[in-house]
């Protein structure tokens, strides 16, 4: 009878940490299930370009990963801001609260000081690797025989296998001034130069740089010390005169940076005997450069 009893009593005691076990086991919910917890954040909006003073700064943010932008209310250092668009009125980091109902999220972002932009250049010009060097002087010289002020003929084949006379000119802007000789062009400290073919007319009297086609023959680009050489020229006349010229060029130089004129004003205009390589001789020509009028080159004929 007593082992009866001692039997009962173990059974017992099994079935209620059977019970316990069931129960810590998580089988059966202890209470009420936890609510998802609530994430809101404020940031600035990836729409948002701001950077300087008086740049707009926006501001977005979002419950869940869902957008409630238009429900928060944004505050830049304490003052509320009208909407989600901040108008930023000095530099500095600035601390902006939002806020949702009960939700709360704080950012901050920077202002910077708009620095003075650098005023587009102008006037006569070479501008090359984004600087800006000045000129002053522009010469247009023919290239004759001075023995006999006869232009040199030159026979030029295009692409297209037809042939085309020419005369050659030089085409000088040079930082320096009063020039006489073209010595003084080569120790300049700026120079844009180039040597071109210019169709003669139709009776065999020479035309300008500016009233036909030109085809480039070599030249080159002289910064301070370094000097470049030119792979190709191609010029835009956009007014020429007997006595002022406004046109610009733009060279596509040996390492592949390219090189622009800009020029608006006098110019003169000469002859002068350079040979058959215009700009290798030019570099030790110390001859005076008389300058004439257009109407006398004009009147110059070329012969075969």
């Amino acid at each position: 009878m007593k082992i009866n009893k001692l039997l009962l009593f173990l059974l017992a005691l099994v079935s209620l940490n059977s019970c316990v076990e069931y129960v810590d086991n998580g089988t059966e919910p202890d209470g009420p299930e936890k609510p998802e917890e609530q994430v809101f954040v404020a940031k600035l909006s990836e729409e948002s370009e701001g950077e300087f003073v008086g740049d707009e700064f926006i501001f977005e943010a979002t419950l869940n990963g869902v957008d409630v932008t238009s429900s928060t209310t944004f505050k830049v250092n304490g003052v509320a801001v009208k909407g989600n668009v901040y108008k930023a009125i000095k530099e500095g980091e600035n601390a902006v609260l939002a806020t949702m109902d009960d939700f709360t999220s704080t950012f901050r972002f920077t202002v910077k000081e708009k620095g003075e932009e650098e005023p587009e250049p102008t006037g006569n010009r070479i501008e090359y690797d984004d600087n800006s060097f000045e000129v002053k002087t522009t010469i247009w010289l023919l290239n004759v025989k001075s023995d006999e002020d006869v232009p040199y003929p030159y026979e030029l084949t295009l692409q297209d296998g037809s042939k085309v006379l020419c005369t050659k000119w030089m085409m000088i802007s040079t930082s320096a001034t009063n020039v006489t000789n073209l010595q003084q062009v080569m120790d300049s400290d700026y120079y844009y130069l180039s040597v071109v073919y210019v169709p003669v007319n139709s009776d065999n009297t020479v035309a300008f740089p500016d009233e036909t086609t030109t085809y480039f023959d070599e030249g080159g680009v002289k910064i301070d010390t370094e000097e470049y050489e030119m792979e190709d020229v191609e010029y835009t006349f956009n007014s020429v005169t007997s006595t002022d010229a406004d046109y610009e060029g733009e060279a596509l130089l040996e390492n592949s940076n390219t090189a622009n004129l800009f020029w608006n004003g006098a110019y003169m205009v000469s002859t002068v005997d350079l040979g058959s390589k215009p700009k290798n001789n030019a570099l030790s020509n110390t001859n005076k450069i008389e300058f004439i009028s257009k109407d006398k080159i004009k009147n110059l004929k070329i012969t075969k």
